[in-house]
């Protein structure tokens, strides 16, 4: 695959997060730290399962090879 279309897909879902962290936190309270409080505990809650899939994933292949 090309750098481009890596990036695109990307970009979109970086600016998707954007829009959700900051319609959450201007809900709450128009403030920076409650922006970047509610960026952080999403990136989180979409890290962790996708972390678990990579490893289950990785696994997977691991036990092919063999």
């Amino acid at each position: 695959m090309k750098k481009f279309e890596i990036i695109v897909p990307v970009l979109l879902i970086m600016a998707g997060l954007l829009c959700l962290t900051m319609s959450v936190s201007f809900m709450l309270q128009p403030e920076l730290r409650v922006y970047m409080k509610t960026f952080v505990q999403i990136c989180l809650w979409m890290g962790v399962p996708i972390l678990f899939a990579g490893i289950y994933y990785l696994l997977l292949l691991k036990k092919r090879d063999k």
